[in-house]
């Protein structure tokens, strides 16, 4: 009997340590996926709701290029925040950061992996955030992230047709921005629902929804292409 609980009890201590998750390999295995692809362009139908705005529904064209170049053509979208259009892993996890494994959680009927990263340099904006990973397919669930200069947000992220390659065809980005400095004008594409603010500034809450189609992956998008937005 005594030998036999000596037995339970270390095979209870083995099955613990054998389910002890590498927060760094999660992040590692997410970031080798998304480096295959160099480059991609896309169709995006953008849906914004937000506290004060009316916002129309627009199409745009996104086009990405590694480690974190984005263009996005569309008219009316510059006051927005452009992180919830185009949502790259490798800018996240390019910056030094000390990663903290939490725990295991079922996502949309998904097994994913919690995983906090807090950036080692203090003059990162990026405070916090945790991120629900997918280890089947080395893909990013869910993210919410604290700033310092931006406030909070929260990406979520849907695959169906390229789940595959690790790119999403749906993301809701919520977001809470504290400080806001609104355009001096605001065109007639947009209709504000209560009074702007005497001193230009507001603090702005909402979703945006982009729905992806279309992709062209690796086609070499050349630099001069994302130096041309620069020099607007």
């Amino acid at each position: 009997m005594k030998n036999f609980f000596i037995l339970f009890l270390f095979s209870i201590i083995t099955s613990n340590m054998a389910q002890i998750i590498d927060a760094n390999e999660l992040l590692q295995d997410v970031k080798q996926k998304f480096d295959e692809i160099s480059d991609y362009e896309v169709d995006a139908m953008i849906t914004v709701d937000v506290n004060f705005l009316q916002v129309p529904e627009s199409n745009a064209k996104i086009y990405f290029k590694q480690p974190d170049r984005v263009k996005l053509e569309s008219e009316g979208f510059a006051m927005l925040p452009k992180q919830g259009m185009n949502f790259s892993p490798a800018k996240l996890l390019n910056i030094e950061y000390t990663a903290i494994y939490v725990k295991q959680e079922i996502l949309d009927n998904y097994k994913t992996e919690v995983v906090k990263i807090i950036p080692t340099d203090s003059e990162e904006d990026l405070i916090l955030s945790t991120l629900w990973i997918d280890p089947e397919y080395n893909i990013i669930r869910k993210i919410e992230s604290t700033t310092k200069n931006t406030g909070t947000n929260k990406i979520h992220l849907y695959y169906d047709d390229h789940l595959s390659i690790g790119l999403p065809d749906k993301v809701e980005f919520t977001f809470n921005i504290r400080n806001f400095q609104l355009p001096s004008s605001i065109t007639m594409d947009f209709d504000t629902k209560e009074e702007k603010p005497a001193d230009n500034k507001t603090e702005i809450s909402g979703m945006v929804t982009v729905l992806y189609s279309n992709y062209i992956i690796n086609s070499g998008i050349p630099d001069p292409f994302f130096e041309e937005e620069q020099q607007d």
